[in-house]
């Protein structure tokens, strides 16, 4: 199922972050600081991310969970450098607007 675009945003600090959406959820997340980034994403629905971002760089966070579509997903963001601000998207196979999938 493709992926579309679902959200975006921006994270300077550790944070909750609650949304509907289907069995895939992947964050495209840029660290535009000037300094190396490190970011944990923890699911209740799909487990735990954690990755070093280079200065400028992306990385992806992909979390799955098998089910009816939308789902309830909730993430933890969390990081320990001292110096963090971060842009976000959002993809996933549901977004608000689509059928429900049983």
């Amino acid at each position: 199922m493709p992926l579309k675009k679902s959200d975006s945003g921006s994270w300077a600090s550790d944070t909750t972050y609650i949304k509907k959406g289907g069995q895939n959820m992947t964050f495209k997340v840029k660290n535009i600081n000037v300094l190396g980034t490190t970011l944990t994403i923890e699911s209740n629905l799909g487990g735990t991310k954690f990755l070093i971002i280079p200065p400028m760089g992306t990385k992806d966070f992909e979390f799955t969970c098998f089910g009816s579509e939308p789902m309830s997903w909730s993430f933890d963001i969390s990081t320990n450098s001292d110096a963090f601000i971060v842009t976000w998207e959002l993809f996933s196979t549901w977004i608000q607007g689509d059928p429900p999938n049983a």
